[in-house]
């Protein structure tokens, strides 16, 4: 693992994504962050009603001013560029989980979603990255915020670091709780990412994905 990288990981984690840039959160409700061992990894501030309305505006600016994001193969090549760290982070996250085909060029499986945005993704720490880079990349044409798993903060900031500096301000990622997600998912249209369905306490989502990375044994 890239020891800059884990070295710098509790100042990173406690940074948001959105209208193009890592921001400081505005909410001040903070979650620590462990590995599967259980060692403390760092910290998250759960996004609150204001920075979901920013990461909001971003995307929707975005839209507006027609900037359009990379294209879908540049997209996959900067993200496989990462993929050992990325396989590193997943490790400490408990998960056997790896970039598909990371020696290729293939692009991940495409994933049909619904024209209306911006997009709700959340997503459990068992979501594989290969369907998780597939909806990311699928989903900046209409727009999309992401609130991963907390059991998944680190690899989400590392995949965010990839791709949100080639979305063209189309995508935000937004750290937080399952009361973090509760908010957002009533923002936009839900995409969920997951083993099962969605918490039956969120609305009805447009797509669900199910999906479970390999445990580390």
């Amino acid at each position: 693992m890239d020891r800059l990288f884990t070295a710098e990981l509790n100042e990173r984690l406690f940074t948001h994504f959105a209208a193009g840039a890592w921001r400081a959160p505005l909410a001040d409700r903070h979650l620590p962050i462990r590995r599967a061992s259980g060692a403390r990894l760092g910290q998250i501030v759960c996004a609150g009603e204001a920075d979901i309305a920013r990461a909001r505006a971003g995307v929707l600016a975005s839209r507006r001013a027609g900037v359009a994001p990379a294209d879908p193969a540049a997209l996959w090549r900067a993200l496989r560029a990462e993929a050992a760290l990325l396989e590193s982070l997943r490790a400490g996250e408990g998960f056997e989980d790896a970039l598909r085909a990371r020696d290729s060029v293939a692009l991940p499986e495409p994933v049909g979603l619904p024209d209306a945005g911006p997009l709700v993704l959340l997503t459990a720490a068992s979501a594989p990255v290969d369907r998780l880079a597939g909806l990311l990349i699928a989903a900046m044409p209409t727009g999309l915020i992401w609130k991963p798993a907390p059991g998944a903060a680190a690899s989400a900031h590392l995949v965010m670091r990839v791709l949100g500096p080639l979305a063209g301000g189309r995508l935000a990622l937004l750290q937080g709780d399952h009361a973090t997600g509760a908010l957002l998912a009533r923002r936009g249209g839900l995409v969920w990412a997951g083993q099962g369905p969605a918490p039956g306490d969120l609305p009805r989502p447009l797509l669900s994905l199910a999906a479970r990375a390999p445990v580390r044994p």
